[in-house]
């Protein structure tokens, strides 16, 4: 019985899986990587609210976050970044998409729906320090400008009350970043701002907090589903506490191309794409060896009978 060989491709395969395994473990690793520091999201269902901080709204004027609930409502805050093009642009126009079908089924009384300003009221702060007040204004009047679009059908009292309602319960804020801070510290929402870059690296959550002050749900990722949306409303209202469901980090960073670790990365993909294209050149190199591509030209021409054809 014949010895089994080890094929010869295992021998460069290994050679490559240990320098890689060498340039990891040798690498410094001094920074906090592709990730940048305090990215994270880490919920604190029960979490009480700092009722003392403050933001400013579109009119100019400073409140208390406190305030909010004095009209009995519960609070959906969302804490984003005005000029983010990335999953803050996706997130706001899922809450904006829900949201006026929602206004629009409210005019139906068999319909069970949750609006800004009536059920609710929607918190939106800036998470980058030098956006202003008048950026927050023009995002608001954007949103709208863009309900004001939805409801042509309806009638004017319909429209005067619905325009009302997202007035008084829709509310675009800045803040100082302590102020922040406190807030979004105490939701677990981790966020950094790298003046270098100008850009604020932030995951991507809203928590709805009942009129108590106390965090009792939350909205991960990027999408609102209207079902989670009315039932989270109405369980704030009561101030239960909701299970918290699957967590998906998702956010907007930017890497930190002059980390090792992220180096280290790029080396390791360098080095992948070198090996791969070794690998596939010995494959096609050894296939080429095993099987000619003379092997069948060489061979004499057949008819469809199978016998040769005569010249």
């Amino acid at each position: 019985m014949s010895k089994k060989t080890t094929s010869p491709i295992w021998i460069p395969i290994s050679v490559i899986a240990v320098v890689i395994g060498i340039i990891v473990m040798i690498r410094p690793i001094k920074s906090n990587g592709i990730f940048a520091k305090n990215f994270d999201f880490k919920p604190q269902l029960g979490a009480q609210m700092p009722v003392e901080s403050t933001l400013t709204e579109t009119d100019g004027k400073t409140h208390m976050f406190g305030e909010y609930f004095r009209s009995g409502r519960p609070v959906l805050f969302l804490p984003i970044f005005y000029k983010c093009n990335g999953v803050c642009f996706t997130e706001t126009e899922s809450l904006m998409k829900t949201l006026m079908v929602e206004t629009a089924l409210s005019t139906k009384r068999s319909v069970d729906s949750v609006i800004p300003g009536r059920d609710f009221d929607l918190v939106v702060v800036s998470l980058h320090p030098k956006e202003t007040i008048d950026l927050a204004r023009a995002k608001k009047a954007e949103l709208m400008s863009q309900f004001r679009a939805a409801w042509t059908k309806q009638t004017p009292e319909m429209q005067e009350q619905l325009n009302t309602y997202l007035d008084q319960g829709v509310h675009y804020t800045i803040g100082t970043p302590d102020q922040v801070l406190k807030l979004t510290d105490t939701m677990g929402f981790y966020y950094s701002y790298d003046e270098k870059k100008d850009w604020v690296n932030h995951p991507a959550a809203a928590a709805y907090i009942a009129t108590s002050g106390k965090i009792v749900a939350y909205n991960t990722g990027s999408n609102f589903q209207t079902k989670t949306l009315r039932n989270n409303v109405r369980e704030a209202l009561k101030g239960s506490v909701q299970p918290l469901g699957d967590v998906f980090l998702l956010g907007c960073f930017k890497m930190d191309a002059s980390s090792p670790r992220t180096r280290s990365i790029v080396q390791i993909l360098n080095i992948s794409a070198i090996f791969t294209v070794l690998c596939v050149s010995f494959l096609i190199w050894r296939f080429n060896k095993n099987f000619p591509s003379n092997t069948l030209s060489s061979a004499s021409p057949t008819d469809q009978d199978g016998e040769p054809k005569k010249s």
